[in-house]
């Protein structure tokens, strides 16, 4: 049985890209199992076609690219909401959006891993993939998450109906879910909260995506920490009080700011991702 794995990212992100996936390789005791589905934005496939087998030429993994590129509707929301000032910064939105869209994207898909590619796999991702099947009443899971809900919101007083609903906030760097059980109401939903952000003046929502997951996705199936230990990417200070033990990580995620591996040095496990860097 394969193994999907699917990430969106633009070009900016290739380095990104070649460690996640190098680190699930290394670490996968069946890499023969892997498929690794990756979304990128229109016009950027021969760049992509190029760099991704000088690095992976002789894996038995398996590799698909899809060009995504989003509705006119979230076009236009993307666009008033963030104002991108240049088409790199629009590609890195439409990539971070397409995965609200995952079921539209790949429709003969089921049981699916989504990944950003901050982050690095140091155990199998099979014993994450193989522990779960879901049903029709259960078919989202992520790592429960420290940060507040109420700092989803730029008003949480507004918000308060929907505040009351979320126990747990979620980060949504690994997400596990089956496509095949999303349904109509799941992407209605979906338009009612973008809906709701453009009549606040596209300010309520303030994580980007992750508040829209967070508010699709309010009884989802908690996974165990250790399979997106995040933060690392936070300020210094608070990247390395996050630090533990590495016999209780499977999923380093360098989430939180601005501090990627590739660029700084000074924040925890950077070793470990230059083992796995292009």
């Amino acid at each position: 049985m394969k193994i999907d794995l699917v990430f969106s990212v633009n070009l900016g992100y290739l380095l990104g890209l070649l460690a996640t996936v190098n680190s699930i390789i290394q670490n996968t005791a069946q890499p023969e199992r892997l498929r690794f589905n990756i979304i990128i934005p229109k016009g950027e496939m021969q760049l992509f076609e190029n760099e991704l087998p000088k690095y992976f030429h002789n894996s038995v993994s398996e590799f698909r690219l899809k060009e995504y590129v989003p509705t006119e509707a979230v076009q236009d929301y993307i666009s008033q909401k963030y104002k991108p000032s240049s088409a790199d910064r629009t590609n890195a939105l439409y990539m971070l959006f397409a995965r609200l869209f995952l079921g539209s994207i790949f429709p003969e898909m089921k049981k699916v891993i989504y990944l950003d590619t901050d982050i690095v796999v140091v155990d199998d991702i099979a014993l994450l993939y193989d522990s779960m099947d879901f049903s029709g009443n259960q078919y989202f899971a992520a790592v429960p998450h420290f940060f507040p809900a109420i700092f989803h919101f730029s008003n949480p007083f507004k918000a308060l109906h929907e505040l009351r609903k979320i126990k747990n906030t979620f980060n949504g760097g690994v997400l596990f879910t089956d496509l095949s059980f999303w349904k109509k109401e799941d992407y209605q939903n979906l338009d009612s909260y973008l809906e709701w952000d453009r009549q606040c003046g596209y300010n309520l929502l303030q994580l980007n995506d992750e508040t829209l997951l967070n508010l699709m996705f309010k009884d989802y199936v908690q996974l165990d920490r250790r399979w997106n230990c995040c933060g690392f990417g936070n300020t210094k200070l608070i990247s390395w009080l996050l630090k533990k033990d590495l016999s209780k990580i499977s999923i380093i995620h360098w989430s939180g700011g601005h501090h990627k591996p590739w660029k700084s040095k000074n924040i925890p496990y950077t070793d470990i991702w230059d083992k796995y860097a292009a």
